[in-house]
């Protein structure tokens, strides 16, 4: 994981993302704030503290907790999108969501991780495993983040509006490769941390699982507190459920200490066995809402 290819990777990712968007997804941001709002309440503010909610309660070691809250302040998944389709839930919210999330990312990880580090500055009984947390360098923390998720999303969607020809025809191509990068990232990172996964997955295991159920059951709560629709609160649930494991992993990558990785990694797997059963849930609905509507 230690090569400049990774964060590299990652940028093609995040710019193929913004080449498929339009300035007319973010319509959806005009007629629907109530519901965009109760996303990204659910995925900037709810979701972190939920992390680190489960870091103390189960006593992960440091280095394991902080991997956990790198995770769960990283943005709305790139897949989720497609996922979303796939759940029959709102894909223009899904859309902004994501978009949202992920143009944000470079204040507010820098943000959730410099409040992390005071938390487990003052809770040494956790163990910090040979490393050492003292002050996040907010600024460059910052700039990195900005360099690999926000400034290539914004080129790709610049390219998408300018030349949309040439958007559409790069598109494919371009989902093809991104695509493999981000299972090479997670399988490296799988790799490269087997055995800190292994030796360590009867105690961070469990708070990774923790951590996907209650970040699909808070979008779900959040959404009935702003008395969303159930599709939009399934759409809601998946975006918050499914995490761009990627620039976690890379995140983590910077944090210098691979172990900051394991969280991530596990959780790659965990969410796509969630989402599936949000899938369910979704055509599951689409079939009683067709048993439901009289036929002509």
């Amino acid at each position: 994981m230690n090569t400049p290819l990774i964060p590299l990777g990652l940028a093609l990712i995040m710019m193929t993302v913004g080449l498929s968007v339009r300035l007319q997804d973010f319509k959806a941001l005009l007629h629907e704030l109530r519901v965009v709002g109760a996303g990204i309440l659910a995925q900037i503010i709810f979701l972190p503290a939920i992390a680190l909610g489960v870091a103390l309660v189960t006593k992960l070691d440091t280095v394991y907790a902080i991997g956990l809250i790198i995770l769960a302040s990283a943005p709305g998944g790139i897949t989720s999108n497609l996922l979303t389709v796939l759940a029959r839930g709102k894909t223009a919210l899904s859309v902004s969501l994501t978009i949202v999330t992920n143009l944000l990312a470079f204040i507010t990880i820098p943000t959730v991780l410099s409040i992390a580090f005071l938390v487990f500055n003052d809770h040494s009984d956790l163990g910090a495993l040979g490393v050492e947390l003292t002050s996040l360098p907010f600024g460059e923390t910052a700039m990195k983040v900005l360099a690999i998720s926000a400034l290539p999303l914004a080129i790709g969607m610049a390219i998408g509006h300018y030349f949309p020809r040439l958007s559409m025809r790069i598109q494919g191509p371009a989902k093809f490769i991104a695509s493999a990068i981000f299972a090479a990232i997670v399988f490296t990172s799988f790799y490269s941390e087997w055995a800190s996964i292994t030796a360590h997955w009867s105690t961070v295991g469990p708070a990774v699982i923790l951590l996907n159920c209650l970040a699909i059951g808070s979008a779900l709560l959040v959404s009935r507190m702003f008395r969303v629709s159930t599709r939009q609160a399934l759409t809601i649930a998946i975006e918050c459920g499914l995490q761009n494991v990627a620039l976690a992993l890379v995140i983590a990558q910077f944090m210098g200490d691979g172990r900051f990785m394991v969280p991530a990694s596990i959780y790659a797997l965990v969410m796509n066995v969630s989402v599936l059963i949000l899938i369910a849930v979704g055509n599951r609905l689409s079939a009683e809402e067709a048993e439901i509507t009289p036929k002509n």
